[in-house]
């Protein structure tokens, strides 16, 4: 089946404009990481930043010339919590692979198109469709998957109706309950899942690590899984070279997951001031949205028990960012966003500048997701990327506008993205 999605698509191949050397001239540069903005021409090569200059650079022969006309150049961004396959609401019937896949690829477009020129899925996305992505086959950004998410029975990945039985329990497939999660439980049962993530083509692992808001078991306050299931994830991971990310709110199992090796805290709205300080004393990041635990609590379909445990973690959420303020933690950029709620996207830019500059935003977007998303190591097949750096990834956007001042020209693309590439290859360009 996901052969014949990749079949299906193929009228979407070959999207990029090919041009070894480009050159971009008159630009005002935010390199990723400081906040103010330099003058300058930028040299690709090959799909990397070659030359970064104050002075005129000569065109190379045969190379395509932009005129930046005094726009402001930035790194591509990134979205480190997204799952582009997840368009069902759990515990509803999973829809057919075909399906799935034409949703995902729209998802991918619009993140594209937006200037998102990397994704990290944080499950549920099989690596296959990752692959097509990451080749060009597809239309998208680059996509790091951590394939299918594990969790323990009765976890926030548990996502059976009431009457279900595990599968393992049943003469099924002791895991697998959909492409979006399997259920490992013991220390076997999760090294069996993890590796399988991996042998697929998994290049981070995503486990639950407590209660969520819209599985139908399991409250808040539950601890997800034992430490020894946690520790064997991480081992397993490590073996491979990269990190476990894991979904978690409370300061108890915050708590649990760092000390058991966990290195990206997904939400973790709900923490203390101990917490906070123990994740960052040990290079922990946090992985946390705004728009989408906004939106939560007014969303429909959710059952009685759900809009409680949505209200119970909005609650945390301006005292979460207060803390990742004062530990100075990593954090990134990153939205969350399901069933078909990515158009919100623009949104989350602009009410994380309720907190933090425009700049610091737009680092978070840049630098430091790709801070994050360099912990997978050697499967991190890419290269380096998120900053303008000579030697480094070409994934650069063109902005119309003073967007150090006004964010919000994010939210029309069409009108304000003048040139997009990845890796070197002009995505698109206007001028």
């Amino acid at each position: 089946m996901r052969r014949l999605l990749l079949i299906l698509f193929t009228s979407l191949v070959s999207f990029a404009a090919h041009a070894d050397t480009v050159l971009i001239e008159n630009v005002r540069i935010f390199n990723g990481v400081d906040e103010k903005l330099t003058a300058g021409n930028v040299l690709v090569v090959d799909g990397l930043i070659s030359t970064i200059s104050s002075d005129e650079i000569e065109a190379p022969d045969g190379a395509a010339v932009i005129a930046g006309n005094n726009r402001i150049l930035t790194p591509g961004f990134i979205d480190l919590h997204v799952h582009l396959s997840m368009h069902s609401p759990m515990g509803s019937d999973y829809e057919h692979a075909t399906a799935v896949g034409a949703r995902s690829v729209a998802a991918a477009k619009f993140f594209l198109d937006h200037g998102f020129t990397t994704i990290r899925d944080a499950g549920g996305t099989h690596p296959d469709l990752a692959r097509a992505f990451n080749s060009g086959e597809l239309y998208g950004p680059r996509v790091f998957p951590s394939a299918a998410i594990v969790s323990q029975t009765a976890g926030h990945g548990d996502w059976r109706a009431p009457h279900e039985k595990n599968p393992a329990h049943t003469g099924g497939s002791p895991y697998l309950i959909a492409d979006n999660a399997v259920l490992a439980d013991g220390i076997d049962a999760t090294l069996v899942a993890v590796r399988e993530n991996l042998k697929n083509g998994a290049t981070q692992i995503k486990i639950m690590g407590g209660g969520g808001v819209m599985s139908n078991f399991d409250p808040i306050h539950t601890l997800q899984p034992s430490p020894s299931e946690i520790r064997a994830a991480v081992q397993a991971a490590g073996d491979w070279g990269t990190y476990v990310l894991a979904h978690a709110y409370t300061s108890e199992a915050v708590t649990r997951l760092v000390e058991n090796g966990v290195k990206c805290i997904e939400h973790g709205l709900l923490i203390d001031d101990k917490t906070a300080k123990l994740v960052a004393a040990n290079n922990v990041a946090i992985s946390t949205q705004l728009v989408i635990f906004r939106s939560l609590t007014g969303m429909s379909g959710l059952t009685d028990f759900q809009k409680q445990k949505a209200h119970q973690v909005r609650a945390g959420q301006e005292n979460l960012i207060r803390l990742i303020k004062k530990y100075d933690i990593t954090t990134g950029f990153s939205t969350d966003f399901i069933y078909g709620q990515y158009q919100g996207l623009p949104r989350e830019f602009m009410e994380r500048a309720e907190f933090w500059s425009n700049a610091e935003v737009l680092r978070q977007a840049t630098s430091e997701s790709a801070e994050i998303i360099r912990m997978a190591g050697t499967l991190n097949r890419h290269g380096n990327f998120g900053e303008i750096r000579e030697g480094w990834v070409a994934d650069l956007l063109l902005h119309e506008g003073e967007l150090l001042e006004d964010l919000s020209i994010l939210a029309d693309p069409e009108a304000n993205l003048a040139l997009i590439m990845r890796a070197g290859e002009i995505i698109k360009r206007t001028l």
